[in-house]
């Protein structure tokens, strides 16, 4: 009964998440947390960031969280030099145990913010932009199928929404 109720929550939180990006009526920023916040929810995590580097950056710059402390997000906890070739060569980062991890630069900052493990998967937006949802966890975690499916999901509907913010953008500007 349990896998059925939650195959049911990942449809029904994708359908919801399909319908505000058509519906072209809600903010990004609004859309993005509620990814990040369905991400966190119903995979069991403690915490959710969806992150994006641009052309020409070596930033991956928090576009939206979920959970996590400001103090943590600044930390820059995980190496972003290794994060940023995993994220362009597609990689994705499961780390279940943060206290044997050579990756964490801030081993101190994911003790103090409670966390033990991470799961990333990275998208490209578009030919020149790359992101990255992160969702963080309190103790081990070894994903199931379907969780990783649920990610893959949200995550490319983060890109979706991102594009279609962009080219709405730039419609905006040329009228």
């Amino acid at each position: 009964m349990e896998a059925t109720c939650t195959i049911d929550s990942f449809f029904f939180a994708l359908v919801r998440v399909i319908d505000a990006i058509y519906r072209d009526d809600e903010e990004l920023g609004d859309i993005l947390y509620f990814i990040v916040s369905l991400a966190t929810e119903l995979t069991g995590g403690k915490g959710a960031t969806l992150r994006v580097l641009e052309h020409g950056s070596f930033d991956l710059k928090v576009v939206s969280s979920y959970g996590l402390s400001r103090e943590y997000l600044d930390s820059g906890a995980i190496d972003h030099g290794k994060s940023i070739t995993e994220i362009q060569q597609g990689d994705t980062i499961i780390i279940n145990d943060f206290e044997h991890e050579s990756r964490l630069q801030n081993i101190e900052a994911a003790v103090k913010e409670g966390l033990k493990a991470v799961i990333g998967i990275p998208f490209t937006v578009n030919e020149t932009t790359y992101s990255i949802l992160r969702v963080y966890y309190a103790s081990k975690k070894v994903p199931t199928h379907d969780e990783m499916e649920l990610l893959n999901s949200l995550g490319k509907l983060s890109c979706l929404a991102i594009e279609r913010a962009a080219v709405s953008q730039m419609r905006d500007a040329l009228r």
